[in-house]
């Protein structure tokens, strides 16, 4: 359970890679196709039924997988954090659920109406790409003899 605790987490770190590879191929791409004489206006926001250019994808790629795949990822870890016996494991998956659900519900939400979240939304991705990757750390850390020893009373 701890290896598998540790690849979660890890998998977790690369998927908000995989995050801002999408952002950032959209972006580029959306640039391309205005340099190429495209033109952004309500209409096109409000088509989606089109595919003005093939980077648009992207921002489709990031909404899907930030909404549905990491928050999923986050829960399965939260549960195999009971059963892994990883000092701190619980509080550390548990501070991902956390940071998951301000990133989905309230930055990604808001983002929409106050373009400032848009900038937290970021910076709380680092925070989530960071506590994954220290979480899974823990893991190397402790030896299987120190995680089985009973806590002190």
């Amino acid at each position: 359970m701890r290896s598998t605790y540790r690849a979660i987490c890890y998998v977790i770190a690369f998927d908000v890679m995989l995050q801002a590879a999408f952002m950032a191929w959209a972006i580029f791409g959306f640039g391309k196709w205005i340099d190429e004489g495209g033109v952004f206006n309500k209409a096109v926001l409000e088509d989606t039924g089109t595919w003005h250019f093939t980077q648009e994808r992207g921002f489709m790629f990031h909404g899907l997988n930030g909404q549905m795949v990491i928050p999923l990822l986050v829960l399965i870890l939260l549960v195999i954090s009971f059963f892994a016996r990883v000092p701190a494991g619980i509080q550390w998956a548990a501070g991902l659920v956390v940071l998951v659900i301000i990133q989905v519900f309230v930055l990604a939400a808001l983002g929409h109406d106050t373009p400032a979240f848009g900038a937290l939304h970021g910076f709380n991705a680092l925070l989530i790409f960071s506590v994954a990757v220290m979480a899974g750390r823990r893991v190397s850390s402790v030896t299987p003899a120190e995680a089985d020893e009973p806590a002190p009373v």
